[in-house]
């Protein structure tokens, strides 16, 4: 089961999309719709993942692909438990921030521990 709740933007936070339970290919139609109505009405949205029991790739690809269209969306850093196994096992970790961010240690795709040999120039998902 997936639950998507958009809390409104306040002085101090942008609107946050808190995504809860299971986050993969059965559930991935609603989390994207979810999704894609907040970015467009908040296209600096941040995307609270803290409650995410599960992901797989089909995550992982959703929020890569979004991201390509509103690259003001943010995955808050505490929600990257789910996550984190599943772009590991892609080969999607970068050893410094994604291309698009405008902060590159507020990166979805860095890596917490780097594995040896890795290039940071060369290890962009674009």
């Amino acid at each position: 089961m997936l639950e998507c709740t958009l809390l409104p933007p306040s002085e101090s936070q942008p609107a946050t999309l808190r995504v809860e339970g299971n986050a993969d290919i059965t559930f991935i139609l609603q989390f994207k719709t979810a999704l894609v109505e907040a970015l467009q009405a908040h296209p600096n949205l941040y995307v609270d993942c803290a409650d995410m029991t599960e992901a797989d790739f089909s995550c992982v690809q959703l929020l890569w692909s979004t991201h390509q269209s509103y690259p003001g969306m943010r995955v808050t850093p505490a929600g990257r438990e789910a996550l984190t196994p599943v772009i590991l096992a892609a080969g999607l970790d970068r050893v410094q921030g994604f291309c698009l961010s405008g902060d590159p240690g507020d990166c979805l795709w860095a890596a917490p521990d780097p594995p040896l040999g890795k290039k940071s120039d060369t290890n962009c998902p674009v």
